[in-house]
């Protein structure tokens, strides 16, 4: 493969200005190792252990293309620059002198490929310093073997002697740093030839190392690596860097029950399965569970039930395998009791702005009782490597490379806090799902040009879908009906009840029908760039959120037990609020993958959500909204809060004013493209706040530029005692501990009250309820037991309106058997009424 000497310096990241000569006495420079510090740390791998987690100090990109085998660390992938980066030993600045090495050789004896293989190192990433964003943005310098003949070290070559072979390798490389330059020396021998080479550079080696293949080309010959060696005064090592086997754990509370999943990373089948949950009780550990290790998602989930919730409890999973403990502690937060529960709402996290550190950090100063991540825990680019789709088992290793990154970034906040997530779209490797109710879609009509996106079905096999579903779901209570789609799909939507807050958790994507059912044509038919004529897009079979999930919404918004608000959890927002796509700001009239369409069964929804004052969460559209949704008349539907994007890739836009759409009751505050504007499905929406991106976003500080691009995260705190809800939404590089008027988007915070959720302007009033006990349940339906409204009074007091005065109505006050009902009531423009009620 020739390359110019330009395009392959540019390729390894790492340009230095080199002194090189010929050393023929190398032998007396290695061998004055003697003023190096402390002990050798060696990784002699097992020659019969298989599996592709390579171990605790380790990090492979791509996960999937290394693994352990006979003894050694192989590779199988064609991604350049693919790295096995070393977590727990650090290169410092300053003076000092370190020596790695290695023994390493062709995978497969071919050399028909060229191959390039070695070290990088001093790999840093120069905005952050933490570990994993070395592991993905660091730069390096290259020191290796090109089965072309050649020592390769940083953008220079040196002649290998003839005859040179490509199989254990024995590969060492010497640094020593002075007070103004690094002596870089380097051995390499195989079948008695030996080749030694020193150079020396201005610039200090620090930062981390890894075993490298493919450096600076694609789909190169492979090379293993075994018997990884180093020591010096210039390495620090850092056990608390370590990564695994316990990768992290998560967990929800629910009536009583404990529920948590333990993922583990991909290992063998000779390794131990048995994951042990123990508690402190007293200041002494016991034990209270042990579970196995699942083979297709690598998860232990426990199940403990009559939990005590009164008080935090200390936690520890243990996992004990070929002789060594591990133990991985956290903390099961007390259920809050003092009448507020804040939730933060985390959505799409696309690696440009990965490891997230200065959100995350901010995130954890807010202390959030509850977290809930909506979707898109995964890209398809995450990483900087494609994901394989096939074979099976090659898709589910592709997926959880990337999803250990979500894992990686905020586990140690979800290891010690309540944890919804659920997954959407690119999660299970599509653009745009219409997953009408777990249709399979063949992948040769699936990657027809310009039409992946626009395909009702998933392309995914049911078993890599499944470990999906289970990695993000699999500790949250069971779901409400766990019969499985006619593919064999798993499903999940449950309900939780927290802090006095009950949470229902949907899929909006998994039944909803896809484009194709009502516009012809080929490509993105998805998205709308023409205006409709009414009711275009409409039948009476579409589904939205599907017949099962919209029951079990029916059933749990008349159940209350252990709640005083309700509150819906889903991907998207249910209409169609964004106005530009992409990187040219493309307007589009519509966007069919919003939760805007098919309204007519998206107003079902909403009708059922608006009678119990049920509020609404959500993520995936890039963009922080606050909306009101409406149904047959303006604003008379409920709020919900889409939160920012954790890290935006997609970029879009709210900007209706920019083409001049019309809108109506603009809000107080004035702030453009707010008020209401009727989308293209019909949806007449209520936009108090939106927060856009910059025009100008790209930046080379990537945190700068996921600021520019609308990236945070979102706070709700459900006050209990004056049933408010408080939205807050924090931009991407907001600090709580330096407050600053640009730490929240234009619009936030925002407040209203439980019933603003309910928005029908009934004229007509029952009696106002007096009730001899407060906090009771009360309901009141129609004449035809049709359910009008449904809330726990705050406190002894509670005044319902109605739509008609000509009708009857009853209520019914309290719960199960300690219930009453009170029939022949009637509405009246009057408010004065009082009844009151004893239960």
């Amino acid at each position: 493969m020739k390359q110019t000497r330009r395009i392959f310096v540019k390729k390894l990241g790492y340009s230095i200005a080199i002194s090189s000569i010929y050393l023929a006495g190398l032998d007396k420079a290695m061998a004055g190792t003697t003023s190096l510090m402390g002990a050798s740390k060696k990784f002699i791998l097992q020659p019969n252990k298989k599996r592709v987690w390579l171990g605790e100090d380790f990090w492979a990109i791509p996960l999937e293309d290394w693994s352990l085998k006979n003894g050694k660390i192989t590779f199988s992938g064609d991604l350049e620059n693919a790295r096995v980066n070393i977590l727990t030993t650090h290169i410092d600045e300053g003076r000092g002198s370190f020596k790695i090495k290695t023994i390493l050789g062709v995978e497969d004896d071919s050399l028909e490929k060229v191959g390039i293989a070695g070290f990088m190192l001093g790999i840093n990433d120069k905005l952050d310093n933490d570990v994993k964003a070395a592991c993905y943005y660091g730069k390096g310098l290259a020191v290796a073997i090109s089965t072309t003949g050649y020592l390769v070290i940083g953008d220079q070559k040196v002649a290998l002697p003839a005859g040179f072979k490509y199989d254990n390798i024995e590969f060492e490389c010497f640094v020593n740093r002075s007070s103004s330059s690094t002596r870089i020396n380097i051995k390499a021998s195989s079948s008695g030839i030996k080749m030694k080479h020193s150079m020396e550079v201005q610039q200090d080696v620090s930062g981390y190392f890894a075993l490298a293949n493919n450096i600076g080309i694609k789909n190169g010959t492979k090379f293993w690596f075994k018997d990884l060696e180093f020591k010096g005064d210039k390495l620090t090592d850092k056990p608390n860097q370590r990564f695994g086997p316990i990768l992290w754990p998560m967990y929800t509370l629910h009536n009583s029950t404990l529920k948590m999943s333990v993922q583990m990373p991909p290992i063998s089948d000779e390794d131990e399965k048995e994951l042990v949950l123990k508690v402190k009780q007293q200041g002494q550990w016991k034990e209270v569970q042990k579970v196995q290790i699942g083979t297709a998602s690598y998860q232990g989930v426990f199940t403990v039930g009559n939990w005590n919730a009164e008080g935090d409890t200390a936690y520890q999973i243990v996992y004990v395998n070929e002789g060594k403990t591990y133990k991985y502690d956290g903390i099961i937060k007390a259920e809050p009791v003092s009448g507020q529960l804040k939730v933060a709402g985390l959505t799409c996290q696309q690696w440009v702005a990965y490891p997230y550190s200065p959100l995350v950090k901010n995130l954890e100063k807010h202390q959030p009782d509850l977290l809930f991540f909506s979707g898109d825990q995964i890209y398809e680019e995450n990483g900087g490597y494609d994901i394989k789709r096939a074979p099976v088992k090659d898709s589910i290793l592709s997926y959880l490379g990337k999803w250990y990154m979500f894992g990686w970034a905020f586990g140690k906040i979800i290891s010690n806090a309540p944890t919804i997530c659920t997954p959407d779209d690119h999660d299970v490797f599509h653009g745009n799902l219409w997953g009408e109710g777990g249709k399979p879609v063949p992948m040769d009509e699936w990657t027809v040009q310009g039409a992946k996106d626009a395909h009702g079905g998933y392309v995914q096999s049911p078993e890599m879908i499944n470990v999906v579903h289970s990695t993000n779901c699999a500790h949250m209570p069971d779901c409400a009906d766990k019969t499985s789609l006619p593919s064999g799909i798993t499903t999940w939507y449950t309900e939780i009840v927290y802090g006095g807050v009950s949470f229902a958790i949907i899929s909006d994507r998994m039944f909803k029908s896809g484009p194709e059912e009502v516009r012809e044509g080929s490509g993105r038919i998805d998205h709308i760039k023409t205006p409709l004529k009414p009711e275009e897009l409409e039948k009476n079979d579409l589904q939205f959120l599907g017949d099962r999930q919209t029951k079990f919404i029916e059933k749990w918004i008349s159940d209350w037990k252990g709640a005083s608000m309700k509150v819906l959890l889903s991907q998207t927002l249910f209409a169609n609020v964004g106005t530009h796509h992409g990187n040219d700001k493309m307007f589009l009239f519509g966007d069919m993958d919003s939760g805007g369409w098919p309204k007519k069964q998206r107003d079902k929804v909403i009708k059922i959500l608006r009678k119990g004052y049920a509020f609404h969460i959500n993520g995936d559209q890039h963009l922080p909204f606050i909306v009101q949704y409406s149904v047959d008349e303006k604003r008379d539907g409920g709020w919900t809060f889409c939160t920012p994007a954790i890290s935006t890739g997609y970029i879009r836009y709210g900007q209706p004013d920019l083409v001049k759409a019309r809108y109506t009751d603009r809000p107080a505050h004035g702030l453009p493209n707010t008020g209401s504007y009727v989308d293209v499905f019909g949806n007449n929406n209520f936009i108090y706040a939106v927060g856009n991106p910059t025009d100008k976003w790209q930046d080379k500080d990537r945190y700068i530029q996921a600021q520019n691009k609308a990236s945070g995260f979102g706070i709700i705190t459900f006050d209990l005692q004056s049933r408010h809800i408080i939205m807050d939404a924090y931009r991407f590089l907001a600090d709580k501990d330096q407050p600053s008027d640009n730490d929240q988007f234009p619009g936030w915070p925002f407040t209203i009250k439980q019933t603003d959720n309910d928005g029908r302007n009934f004229r007509y009033f029952l009696p106002r309820l007096k009730i001899n006990k407060s906090n009771q349940l009360v309901k009141v339906f129609t004449a035809n037991d049709e359910l009008l409204n449904v809330i726990r009074v705050n406190g002894t007091e509670h005044q319902f309106s109605v739509p008609d005065g000509g009708s009857d109505y009853y209520v019914v006050v309290g719960e199960a058997n300690n219930s009453k009902k009170i029939g022949n009531l009637r509405g009246s423009l009057v408010q004065s009424t009082l009844l009151e009620v004893n239960v």
